[in-house]
């Protein structure tokens, strides 16, 4: 009999399962290879979730520029990208005590305010996506990312929507108007 009450013992059993609400499951890992201009997530229609966290481990760019992300509602044969696709805020913090916001109600992309380019910079972070699968509901974006450029480390924290409520069944992450020459991305689900 269930009566709602779990034990300790009950309880990281369920976690080391992945039953327990909050459990991580990784679904996909894509690395940079060549000099791409994005690294794309399909199909995750495969692995629906209503919730799917990012990781993004040592992203280097080929030149200076900015983070940014896209949706597709075609499994990634095209990604949104009309002129008021989507709405997004961000804010930047620098270690030399600076402070500048990056927002839009109508654009191309979810932007960040955080920069990267060459191996100096390494950018590092996660975002969270939602409702992505759910065609009654818009998608929406939130963003921690840090990166160091020149001599300021700089820190990105905000977030986005793509505000059409519609099936979103992939997603890319842009290297602005560059390309990304190394970086590791994870991909994972987060269980209800």
């Amino acid at each position: 009999k269930n009566t709602g009450l779990y034990t300790p013992s009950e309880i990281l059993q369920l976690e080391k399962d992945g039953n327990w609400g909050g459990s991580l499951e990784l679904i996909a890992e894509e690395t940079v290879s060549g000099t791409p201009s994005s690294l794309d997530f399909i199909n995750l229609e495969n692995n629906p979730y209503d919730v799917y966290l990012v990781q993004m481990s040592n992203f280097i760019a080929s030149a200076q520029t900015q983070v940014i992300f896209r949706f597709s509602n075609d499994n990634g044969t095209t990604f949104e990208a009309g002129a008021s696709a989507y709405q997004f805020a961000s804010q930047r913090m620098i270690t030399n005590g600076g402070f500048a916001e990056s927002r839009s109600t109508g654009t191309t992309y979810i932007g960040t305010d955080v920069y990267t380019n060459t191996s100096t910079s390494n950018l590092n972070g996660y975002f969270y996506l939602y409702n992505l699968l759910d065609s009654s509901k818009y998608s929406f974006l939130t963003q921690q990312l840090s990166a160091i450029l020149g001599a300021n480390g700089r820190t990105s924290f905000g977030g986005g929507v793509y505000p059409t409520a519609e099936t979103i069944n992939a997603f890319q992450i842009l290297a602005g108007s560059s390309t990304w020459t190394s970086g590791t991305a994870k991909l994972y689900g987060v269980k209800q």
